[in-house]
């Protein structure tokens, strides 16, 4: 259980010169929105090359394109959870300067990912020489992998990097960097495709922008933590073992995720082939973009929490929990809901009517509201080094859900419908027994106390929403379409006073009515409408 501290005045929580806040508490706010205008930049990439692709290349190389990253998704595990592990303590002795504690655990996991990222290249080589006598040459995509594999390894070798930059609570460098590189990259591949290349030219592009991006990250990171030094006389043993204590704990859900997402896709790729595997991947990949703004606004516990336990404020570990949790229902909500009744038709509109199936798109959404939900479960385990049960429940799902999945394509031969209830079901149950009574012991509270506090309020104030969307979908059942876009245009200004209304804190409200005073003049909005 965690305990209190003995020091009242919370001098680990702040330098005691500048009074500066080093838990990264006091950014939290700033911290989620650069991530999550990071994120957006990757959703609106994620919009345009897989219709690029179709568009230029067709469907089976789209598939091909979508086989290569889900094969690359078993290295991961290489990384063994090690820069997680560095984002974790770095926030630890961040917040109180320990300067030395913070190159001890940069040089010991520095020598490891450079070790890991040597595997990753060689796994990346093996894959590709094995994969045209595997697949008897019908998926070509072995050079590809080899390209792709090669900027995953540089990404491992280096990925310290981001450890240090989001420990030292600089998450609006970190995504502003990632934001700039990934929109090069973007463009270098659509210039790829507007003069006729392929597959194996994007790649190369996208190798190029990897390798830059991680170098101008190690420069960030070394400019951000003044006194940073890899040292060999640091890299010892014992820190070693804590990295891959606390990695390991984090590995588990990612070998989860890999068997959730990319063992799926080779049994899609394996029984119904790559085009098959086009279909299921883009309204999978909805919920993906929505998944991962969950997750970034996750990440940014982690460090914050650990500084906190150092400190010893158990109560204001409860108090992030819930926060999180609610706005997280509150992100997701909507995204889902919309999904469930418009899914068939955004696919229409993002990829053309061969990829429009509504009960897909409705099921992938439903299953994955609760695992999206909880998501800060585990980060906020993470970030007190108590993740290690949720690992391996993650782990547990994840072997249930390639059992369900098996069975549906084999046996029931029920297509990718069957995979999709295969697909989230486990998890969805996980995460909403598991995780909730892992972490109410974990934090001394009820668990009839945390339900209500995270899920009543977002339920009850977007359930005008949900009407919203019904009543379209009834009125407009035979022209989805125009559902869709009245939907859009009454739900967003109704979405907006809701939030307004319950959502947004009071601060917020006063910072964006003193913006637009500034913009527009008091005239239009008095002081006295700020709360």
């Amino acid at each position: 259980m965690l305990q209190k501290s003995n020091d009242p005045s919370g001098r680990a929580e702040q330098d005691g010169s500048s009074g500066k806040d080093l838990t990264g508490r006091t950014g939290l706010v700033r911290s989620v929105l650069f991530s999550w205008g990071s994120q957006f930049v990757f959703i609106a990439a994620g919009f345009i090359m897989p219709r690029m692709i179709d568009d230029f290349l067709g469907q089976e190389v789209l598939g091909v394109w979508d086989f290569s990253w889900s094969l690359l998704g078993y290295f991961y595990f290489v990384q063994a959870g090690i820069a997680s592990a560095v984002n974790r303590y770095v926030g630890k002795y961040w917040a109180t300067q320990d300067i030395v504690g913070i190159n001890r655990i940069v040089s010991c996991a520095t020598f490891v990912l450079f070790l890991a990222g040597l595997i990753v290249f060689g796994l990346a080589l093996g894959s590709s020489a094995l994969l045209p006598w595997i697949a008897g040459g019908k998926l070509g995509a072995n050079n590809v992998i080899l390209l792709l594999g090669a900027s995953l390894s540089i990404q491992t070798a280096l990925g310290a990097s981001v450890g240090v930059i989001t420990g030292c609570h600089r998450w609006e460098l970190q995504n502003m960097n990632q934001a700039a590189w990934h929109i090069a990259t973007v463009a270098g591949m659509v210039v790829v495709l507007l003069l006729g290349g392929g597959l194996l030219q994007m790649a190369l592009v996208t190798f190029m922008g990897d390798v830059l991006g991680q170098t101008s990250r190690v420069i960030m990171a070394f400019r951000i933590c003044p006194g940073l030094r890899l040292q060999k006389n640091l890299v010892e043993a014992r820190t070693i073992r804590d990295l891959y204590a606390f990695g390991g704990k984090t590995l588990l859900p990612t070998v989860s995720d890999m068997l959730v997402n990319s063992t799926t896709s080779m049994l899609i790729v394996s029984y119904l082939g790559p085009a098959s595997l086009a279909l299921f991947t883009r309204p999978r990949s909805l919920i993906r973009h929505a998944d991962t703004l969950v997750r970034r606004m996750a990440m940014t516990l982690i460090p914050t929490v650990s500084s906190l336990e150092a400190a010893g404020d158990v109560q204001a570990i409860r108090n992030l929990l819930i926060k999180s949790v609610r706005y997280t229902l509150y992100l997701v909500l909507p995204i889902v809901l919309v999904l469930s009744f418009f899914g068939g038709p955004v696919l229409q509109l993002w990829m053309g009517p061969g990829y429009g199936n509504d009960l897909l798109m409705a099921v992938l959404a439903i299953g994955f509201l609760i695992p999206m939900a909880q998501s800060p479960v585990l980060h906020i385990l993470a970030g007190l080094n108590a993740h290690g049960r949720a690992g391996a429940a993650e782990l547990i799902a994840g072997i249930a859900t390639m059992s369900l999945v098996i069975v549906a394509l084999k046996p029931l031969q029920s297509g990718i419908m069957g995979v999709a209830i295969g697909v989230t079901l486990p998890i969805t149950l996980m995460s909403g027994i598991y995780y909730t009574r892992l972490i109410c012991k974990r934090v001394d509270m009820p668990v009839r106390h945390y339900l209500p506090s995270v899920a009543v309020a977002p339920v009850v104030h977007l359930l005008p929403f949900l009407v919203l969307l019904a009543g379209a979908r009834w009125v407009f059942r035979s022209a989805p379409l125009h559902g869709l876009m009245w939907s859009a245009i009454l739900g967003a200004p109704l979405l907006a006073t809701l939030y307004w209304k319950f959502v947004l804190p009071g601060r917020m409200k006063g910072w964006i009515l003193k913006k637009l005073r500034r913009n527009t003049g008091a005239i239009l909005i008095p002081k006295s409408t700020a709360p």
